[in-house]
């Protein structure tokens, strides 16, 4: 008998939402008005607070489950003033620990390992703060 056919959410999809709600009930002011999405706005405005969540891909561990490598952007302040980036991304990186649950529509199982924040120097009107997550992750039988 064959294997079943399984399928993996959209992970990038899944933690936009998660981190839009998150973010949103936090009570820290840099935690307000932050923009989630899975790209940086091209050659529009820079929004005031923005998290870029990209989906880098991993292994499959299993017939249901998969390693997967996260990476953040956290884009606040300016380069000259960068308080709010790095501020904003200890707090990104924090509610890591918390994505992980039972919750049926939630794909993460645990979180592996993670690094960062980091500041990465570049020339754009926002400072950035970057870290990865390499999470654990349960598809569903198609």
């Amino acid at each position: 008998m064959p294997d079943p056919a399984v399928i993996h959410a959209d992970l990038e999809l899944f933690l936009t939402r998660w981190y839009r709600a998150a973010l949103a009930a936090r009570p820290e002011d840099v935690c307000r008005g932050v923009e989630v999405d899975n790209r940086e706005p091209g050659g529009e405005q820079f929004p005031e607070r923005l998290l870029v969540i990209r989906n880098d891909g991993g292994p499959e561990t299993s017939l249901l489950t998969g390693r997967r490598n996260v990476g953040l952007s956290v884009l606040a302040g300016d380069p000259e003033n960068p308080q709010d980036a790095a501020d904003l991304a200890e707090i990104v990186y924090a509610l890591r620990t918390q994505i992980p649950s039972t919750d049926p529509d939630n794909p993460v199982a645990a979180v592996l390992g993670s690094l960062g924040p980091y500041r990465v120097p570049e020339f754009q009107p926002r400072a950035r703060r970057y870290m990865t997550f390499s999470l654990s992750v349960v598809g569903k039988a198609l």
